[in-house]
């Protein structure tokens, strides 16, 4: 039994290597980029603070003068938004949507890298009256997790340059 399961572990690792499969990954983005500018018009947004902190996590140095910097990653729009999907009988929000879109591009030198790119997350929320401390809380959380789902993607595609 244990000879069958090894067995099918080499078969599957030997496939995914031979179909050109790799993790994505943004373990070398520190050889890639050391020093980056991030230039927004809102510094307060949870995109900013989660790119920024994630930035710092991977040993990239973040620097408020641009002209020290060899990057810059430009974000054009960081928008983040809330609509009410559903209603109750008594025409009250039961369900709700939020939306966080942004897009950037990245600059090295005066050369742009990427242009304009777009990522754009939705999750929806029940909603529930009685516990609006606790339900405005959870749209805070989950406000929170979109942007690090996007920032995530962003270092992902910053990998790849």
């Amino acid at each position: 039994m244990i000879f069958f399961k090894q067995l099918t572990f080499m078969i599957c690792l030997l496939f995914l290597t031979g179909c050109g499969f790799e993790l994505q990954n943004t373990g070398d983005l520190k050889q890639k980029i050391n020093i980056i500018h991030i230039q927004t018009n809102d510094p307060y947004t949870s995109f900013y603070r989660t790119i920024k902190n994630q930035f710092r996590e991977n040993g990239i140095r973040v620097t408020d003068n641009r002209e020290e910097a060899a990057y810059v990653l430009v974000i054009e729009k960081d928008f983040s938004n809330d609509r009410v999907l559903s209603i109750s009988a008594q025409n009250t929000p039961k369900e709700y949507e939020i939306i966080y879109q942004v897009q950037w591009s990245l600059f090295k030198d005066k050369t742009q890298l990427i242009f304009n790119v777009k990522h754009l997350e939705l999750q929806d929320y029940s909603f529930d009256q009685n516990q609006l401390l606790g339900k405005s809380k959870e749209a805070e959380f989950i406000m929170d997790s979109l942007a690090t789902r996007i920032s995530r993607a962003v270092l992902a595609r910053l990998g790849n340059i």
